[in-house]
């Protein structure tokens, strides 16, 4: 594809999604939440990793119509994911329909100093609400539409001194789930399925895991520490890779306790590591486990 004007791609912020609904059933709800390596959700709760897909279909939209919108054919290499902000406002349930809008809300051009433009920064956010228009969740993902040749990941520098939370390890990622996620997301982009793909990307022989997989693992972790419906909000930055058969760790740690409406909650520090590498960063914020609350001393 040719690289869109400095017009075209700043005319996206505004762009509005067609708007529609989504329910999802026991069927999809397991496979993603077994994509994820945890045992099945309990009570009919959607796994919090719902939040990349279900929100994409709900408001009428695809990832290959995303890659349209961004004049992007999709070719390995031309797409990275930067971050997502995932707030669960409410708890979502299986079988219970829901309605989304959304847009495009910011677009960042960046060009080298010779005037070759290196890529185009894309965020949208889309709103979820129940069927008496309750608020329920609300997303906002950044992606990097590449234009010149792919720069490598930097990686994120360690962090985190709070009170750890206890981490959760998940080895060797298999690729088999890898598939079954590329085929519930109906994501097109074949890094994450095809080893040919991953190499004429740079990325060495093995596949891609997806992005919505590594924060689910951060999600994991921590639903395993605050309860199955504690999270109340995700936001993180992608610094690198996973890929089929590593191993790797997610951790936290708990910075601040907060009030919420008289909920109790703490403020987190949360990441995905291998082998010492820092892949993903970001915050959490989650209802304070137990009776007892939590206890901050360090």
């Amino acid at each position: 594809m040719t690289i869109p004007t400095d017009r075209e791609i700043v005319g996206l912020v505004g762009h509005r999604f067609p708007g529609g609904t989504r329910t999802v059933g026991h069927w999809e709800n397991w496979l993603l939440t077994d994509c994820t390596r945890r045992p099945p959700m309990p009570r009919g709760l959607l796994h919090p990793v719902v939040l990349f897909n279900v929100p994409i279909e709900a408001v009428g939209t695809s990832i290959a119509e995303l890659f349209e919108l961004g004049q992007s054919d999709g070719r390995p290499g031309a797409v990275t994911l930067l971050g997502y902000d995932w707030e669960y406002l409410q708890p979502m349930y299986e079988d219970v329909e829901y309605r989304a809008e959304g847009g495009i809300v910011d677009v960042t051009r960046r060009v080298a100093d010779s005037g070759e433009v290196l890529f185009d920064d894309v965020a949208y956010s889309i709103e979820m609400t129940a069927t008496d228009a309750t608020q329920v969740a609300r997303v906002t993902n950044r992606w990097r539409f590449r234009r010149g040749a792919p720069a490598p990941h930097r990686g994120e520098p360690l962090a985190g001194s709070g009170t750890p939370i206890p981490p959760l390890v998940v080895e060797g990622i298999a690729i088999d789930r890898m598939k079954t996620m590329a085929a519930l997301l109906r994501d097109p982009y074949p890094i994450h399925w095809d080893p040919e793909a991953a190499r004429a990307a740079g990325h060495g022989d093995r596949p891609v895991n997806q992005g919505p997989l590594n924060l689910a693992y951060i999600a994991n972790m921590l639903m395993a520490w605050a309860g199955d419906d504690g999270i109340r909000r995700l936001t993180v930055s992608f610094h690198g890779r996973v890929f089929a058969g590593d191993t790797v760790t997610a951790g936290g740690t708990i910075d601040e306790q907060l009030d919420h409406d008289g909920e109790g909650r703490a403020s987190c520090t949360v990441w995905l590591d291998r082998d010492g590498e820092r892949l993903v960063s970001g915050t959490a914020v989650v209802v304070c486990p137990g009776p007892g609350g939590l206890d901050l001393r360090r």
